[in-house]
């Protein structure tokens, strides 16, 4: 089985898919409390609370709650006679913010593991902890690969990370291919040109897995906010982008009877007046979607039960049949002396 995972940076389900939080009391609350430097208030000169914060949901009412925002989204969930769809809980664990949150989807390393704590990647440890691509190819070298995205932590060499491993040698011989776009026409043309690659690539050669990220639903909630018009406007243009890949492997199943599984996922929300980083529900909300175009789910999809972000890439390998060996990088290279355990938020290191 084939595999997209399409990450779109910074949705709010209750914004995009509202009927879904209502469906799965799952979705209420996150299901493991927030390390306290990360809850709200820490080092803005409120004292750091003993025990984390208590959960406090800040979910739409469903009278106010828009709805049809995104409806390729909830036809992968909802599924039809011939493919089935699910989408699973999935509580971000703080801090809430695009480096460690899609570090820890894209490879199942915890934020202590691959030690990406902000979107600086200090000191990040990606090197012993390959992304869900490579993962696979790993698992077999014949594998071919593609990762498009508008932020260039993904798979720019020249940025912070990649998250995505550049694979020299697998480039050169085509079995690996990244895609970065123009960003100076703005974020939502930069979006269109990863949309227009991604689904060119996937519906004409077909790789055995893929990634692709969409930035614009984030940019909109930093600069307008979730209760903002625009937000929900990006919301509608990414689900459209998100949709022409989604028709590109779906001809590749009805024409060539490809088994493909479609997945989408979120790194963290946004607060109504924008912004993330701490531990309010609406921002560590955030959802695992699958789709099997063409028949049921694998048995690992099938489970309502919460999930954790360092959780995605094991289960999306093991449902298309990928059982990558154990990497042991033994004691090479590791520091004994430093201890990975995070930045201590005092605000004296700002600057």
């Amino acid at each position: 089985m084939k595999l997209l995972l399409v990450c779109i940076d910074g949705m709010r389900l209750d914004v995009a898919l509202p009927e879904a939080l209502r469906d799965n009391p799952g979705f209420a609350y996150p299901d493991h409390p927030a390390d306290p430097r990360f809850v709200r208030g820490v080092g803005e000169g409120e004292p750091v609370p003993k025990h984390p914060a208590p959960a406090l949901d800040h979910t739409l009412p469903v009278d106010q709650a828009p709805s049809g925002l995104a409806p390729t989204l909830a036809r992968l969930v909802r599924g039809d006679d011939r493919s089935q769809g699910t989408i699973i809980p999935m509580w971000m664990t703080p801090p809430t913010d695009s480096a460690p949150g899609w570090t820890t989807i894209l490879t199942g390393a915890t934020h202590e593991q691959c030690n990406v704590w902000w979107n600086e990647f200090v000191g990040h440890d990606l090197a012993r902890h390959p992304d869900i691509l490579s993962q696979v190819f790993f698992a077999n070298p014949l594998a071919r690969t593609i990762a498009a995205a508008t932020w260039d932590a993904f798979v720019s060499p020249y940025g912070p990370g990649p998250i995505i491993h550049q694979r020299v040698d697998q480039q050169r011989t085509g079995q690996h291919q990244l895609f970065g776009p123009d960003l100076s026409g703005g974020i939502d043309r930069a979006d269109e040109q990863v949309s227009s690659w991604a689904a060119w690539h996937l519906l004409h050669e077909g790789p055995d897995a893929a990634v692709v990220y969409f930035e614009g639903v984030d940019h909109a909630g930093h600069s307008y906010g979730a209760n903002s018009e625009q937000y929900r406007n990006a919301v509608r243009h990414v689900d459209e982008l998100t949709r022409h890949l989604v028709k590109a492997v779906a001809e590749r199943h009805e024409q060539l009877a490809e088994q493909w599984l479609v997945a989408v996922t979120t790194d963290h929300g946004h607060k109504p007046e924008g912004g993330h980083g701490e531990d309010e529900v609406e921002v560590r909300r955030s959802f695992l979607a699958a789709h099997h175009i063409g028949g049921a789910l694998p048995d690992p999809l099938l489970r309502t039960d919460p999930i954790r972000s360092h959780d995605v890439t094991p289960l999306l390998l093991k449902a298309i049949g990928v059982h990558p060996g154990f990497m042991d990088a033994s004691d090479v290279g590791v520091l004994r002396d430093v201890k990975p355990v995070g930045p201590s938020r005092e605000m004296d290191f700002e600057w």
